[in-house]
């Protein structure tokens, strides 16, 4: 799949989630089941988007993606079941993609800034070295 379509499919996933958790809450029949295809879809665009990279920490905080979507599973679950607990689990889902989407886009922003810094700093030693 390309980018844009699982950009597309995740967004529709994370907008059923919100919309049916509602639904759920008010007790709406059919709202967990629009809930679990919200899930399946997010799972699946999160699982597609896979980091492949080298860098420690971008694979770390995509762990921690990978294990916010199993608690989504898990909390779809619980509402097929009956038990309120999905919500403690829909918000720890929430604070865990927060921060780390946060995270990455710190990192990789200033990742970026000392990239540069260093190709300045190895510009310069050239230039210096020359003369």
């Amino acid at each position: 799949m390309n980018t844009k379509l699982l950009n597309t499919v995740f967004a529709i996933g994370a907008m059923l989630v919100l919309i049916s958790s509602v639904l759920v809450m008010e007790n709406v029949v059919w709202g967990k089941y629009v809930f679990s295809v919200g899930v399946a879809l997010f799972v699946i665009a999160r699982i597609r988007m896979v980091y492949t990279g080298k860098d420690f920490r971008l694979k770390r905080l995509n762990r921690l993606y990978f294990m916010s979507s199993l608690l989504l599973v898990i909390a779809a679950c619980l509402q097929f079941r009956g038990n309120n607990s999905w919500i403690v689990l829909l918000l720890i889902v929430a604070i865990t993609e927060f921060y780390t989407s946060a995270r990455i886009s710190y990192y990789e922003k200033n990742a970026g800034a000392v990239k540069k810094n260093v190709s300045d700093l190895s510009d310069s030693d050239n230039t210096s070295s020359d003369q």
